[in-house]
């Protein structure tokens, strides 16, 4: 039993693997130091669901398939293969193993970004985008560098100088090349879906301050938290490999918006596939 002699429910997972590339050792590191504790919780008798998954969308792996002349369903089914392969080499062992490219998770992102607009947290905004004209698509901050517009220093991406740490936005660069054909891109504009985090920041210091987060991140969030919370671009313009926003045609959730939710994904397809699907809400429900 455990230590208070009460069960526990303890829901464990690692980060999502990107389903575009093998894995390294810094993947390995994490995923044996998780797999130790899960099995320590399971020999004292505690109720410990270990869940992780692929994540499996994104621009990188449009293109990467594209390279290979494949889809990208074939490129991330064929790459979490060789991660569950790695996995059992290591004796890592997942309740389950799962991705983010699945019906449970657009089911969930779909509903959360519902509940967002039902509750006036979704805004639509115009803005300014680097375009590509030979590859015909928008380019995120990775797939452009230029010259620093705060100290000149070249071959910087679209987001931030490496040299005098500078943020900026990537139209913002001096010069700026497409990684991607090595030509110049063009300034277009197009809608976006925000997230309107900006209005939940009240919500968000005191969800910190009353939550169990270890103090030291509760510090370090907090230096976030102080300052001015910028709303959330969720939506990238096609062509994309991921999820398309339902009532927005060729607009697309943004990666980071359903990977996270791919953890829920995780573990719902686990508790759906051992009869227990009402457990879900015991612990991803409101308390």
């Amino acid at each position: 039993m455990s230590k208070d002699n009460l069960k526990r429910n303890i829901l464990v997972t690692n980060a999502l693997p990107y389903a575009n590339g093998s894995l390294h050792l810094g993947h390995m590191l994490e995923h044996i130091q998780s797999d130790i504790w899960v099995r320590f919780q399971k020999l004292i008798n505690n109720n410990c669901t270990y869940v992780c998954g692929e994540d499996a969308h994104g621009t990188s792996i449009m293109l990467k398939a594209e390279e290979r002349g494949i889809k990208p369903e074939e490129l991330i089914k064929s790459v979490k293969e060789s991660h569950i392969e790695d996995l059992k080499a290591f004796n890592i062992n997942y309740d389950n193993f799962y991705t983010t490219h699945s019906e449970e998770n657009k089911f969930l992102s779909e509903m959360i970004f519902s509940q967002l607009q039902e509750k006036d947290l979704i805004e639509e905004k115009e803005i300014e985008q680097l375009f590509d004209t030979e590859k015909n698509l928008f380019l995120s901050d990775r797939y452009v560098k230029g010259t620093c517009p705060s100290c000149n220093a070249k071959e910087q991406y679209g987001d931030n100088c490496e040299s005098c740490s500078s943020a900026y936005s990537a139209i913002d660069l001096i010069d700026p090349v497409s990684v991607l054909s090595d030509s110049k891109p063009e300034i277009r504009k197009s809608i976006h879906l925000f997230f309107k985090l900006s209005k939940l920041r009240k919500s968000i210091k005191e969800w910190l301050e009353t939550s169990k987060v270890p103090k030291q991140a509760v510090n370090k969030l907090s230096e976030w938290t102080e300052g001015e919370i910028k709303d959330w671009d969720i939506s990238r313009d096609g062509p994309y490999f991921g999820f398309e926003i339902p009532g927005y045609p060729n607009k697309f959730f943004y990666v980071w918006m359903d990977a996270p939710i791919g953890y829920l994904a995780s573990h719902k397809n686990y508790l759906d596939r051992l009869g227990k699907s009402e457990e879900f809400d015991l612990y991803w429900g409101e308390k």
